[in-house]
């Protein structure tokens, strides 16, 4: 199977990106390979940038395995849940480019990071389970209160509503937008001006900011 993501680590910088020549969904594969380009960059206490391919950063879970359910589906799941703990528990800064469409679990990846930039346009960006069938997960639930603003939690998780860009903005998901020929250049200016903090106090520091969350968040796994 070819490889759905790009990996690099150079001067204390690590760089996914999200490219299975398609959606980028986040299968059990492309999920395991997340993680474990994520567990690479984390022991060399990189800075990280994650992004996708152009259009689309990425449409979730995959949608298949989600309407056909059983062990599969499972095991995608749980693998999404370890990728809420490894970004919650990243030990450096964490920087999330957007270059389209974001949905679902994609949206709750930029959720979870430090800086989120988006490119402008008419795309979506969506936590579209309700509109799908499915009740949000109370996982999921939890991540929605901590990094939403309260006036928006009702359109974004109860009627699932669908934001381009500039709603997106308003909304939370992203911290800024650019035009697309300018969003990597942007993001690895921000990852290497974070990358510069002192990386003890950011990792102390980062670790505090998220407890609550992940606190949270593993009493549910039981």
């Amino acid at each position: 199977m070819n490889a759905s993501l790009q990996f690099s680590l150079q001067d204390g910088i690590a760089e996914i990106r999200l490219d299975d020549g398609k959606v980028n969904a986040l299968s059990e594969s492309m999920l395991e390979q997340l993680l474990a380009a994520i567990a690479t960059a984390a022991e060399a206490d990189a800075a990280l940038l994650i992004s996708g391919r152009p259009g689309i950063f990425s449409g979730g879970y995959d949608r298949k395995l989600i309407d056909a359910g059983g062990p599969a589906c499972d095991a995608m799941r749980a693998a999404g849940d370890r990728l809420t703990l490894a970004l919650l528990d990243y030990p450096a800064p964490l920087v999330v480019a957007a270059n389209g469409h974001a949905m679902a679990k994609a949206a709750f990846m930029l959720l979870l990071a430090d800086y989120r930039l988006g490119t402008e346009g008419d795309y979506r960006v969506s936590l579209n389970e309700v509109a799908i069938g499915m009740t949000m997960p109370e996982g999921a639930m939890l991540q929605a209160r901590a990094r939403l603003s309260p006036q928006w939690l009702s359109r974004c998780v109860l009627q699932a509503e669908v934001f381009a860009s500039a709603g997106a903005l308003e909304a939370g998901f992203f911290d800024e937008l650019q035009p697309a020929e300018q969003l990597l250049e942007r993001a690895r200016a921000k990852i290497r001006q974070l990358a510069g903090l002192d990386r003890r106090a950011y990792r102390e520091t980062r670790a505090l900011l998220n407890a609550p969350l992940r606190e949270a968040f593993v009493a549910l796994q039981g």
